[in-house]
């Protein structure tokens, strides 16, 4: 099986500026993600999405792929996801290669562990037609809802109470998404439907940054290892 690890790391960020060139632990955040994912057989290569020279630069100098800077109408805080992965695969299909699954990851958890990793690929082989995506246990009733069905998840539609009745509930993280790229092109969407849920405890892994009091969790969970 053959896996894209998909870096997405913007130059921008209005809560935490140049978040992703911050040093923490003594390299750049966006270095956490690209650290993890070498060395792990089914992922074919790493491509760094970015609209920023000196983050290019750091994947460069971690030679991996960083074939361009992103097009001005994928570098404003409006640009999604989607649009900048499927930038991506059909760059990385038409120039390298055809391959199974898309990882997505976001320097903003730079806590994530290669068993989780892993963990994901391990999901998606065994269900190569449902997504892989992480998530975690609810922890207020102002985010999404997701309800385990046979061992899958389904987004819960909130206006219908019935289905929140006995139903263990979940929020995604923005830890890991995985799909293939073929699926992710006829749904637009990495998250429509049912998907194989990737559920993180660790309470260090859930960490996202993306503000400042982020950043001093993140600082003070590196003075505790």
């Amino acid at each position: 099986m053959k896996i894209l690890a998909l870096i997405t790391a913007r130059g921008g960020s209005e809560r935490l500026p140049k978040k992703n060139i911050l040093k923490l632990g003594g390299k750049p955040l966006v270095k956490w993600s690209i650290d993890i994912l070498k060395d792990i057989p089914e992922i074919c290569d790493i491509l760094l999405s970015t609209d920023d020279k000196e983050i290019a630069k750091i994947g460069k100098n971690e030679k991996i792929l960083v074939p361009w800077l992103r097009p001005k109408y994928l570098s404003t805080n409006k640009a999604s996801s989607l649009d900048t992965a499927l930038h991506a695969i059909n760059w990385y299909q038409k120039k390298i290669q055809t391959f199974d699954g898309l990882m997505l990851i976001q320097p903003t958890s730079p806590f994530r562990s290669i068993k989780t990793i892993r963990r994901a690929i391990k999901l998606f082989k065994s269900k190569p037609k449902i997504p892989v995506m992480s998530v975690s246990k609810i922890k207020n009733h102002g985010l999404k809802f997701y309800k385990l069905k046979n061992g899958l998840m389904k987004t819960i539609n909130n206006s219908k109470k019935k289905d929140n009745i006995n139903s263990i509930n979940f929020y995604e993280n923005g830890l890991l998404y995985l799909k293939s790229p073929k699926d992710l092109k006829k749904s637009m969407s990495f998250k429509n439907g049912t998907f194989n849920p990737l559920i993180i405890y660790d309470t260090k892994e859930n960490i996202d940054i993306d503000t400042k009091l982020d950043w001093v969790k993140a600082v003070g969970k590196i003075r505790e290892i």
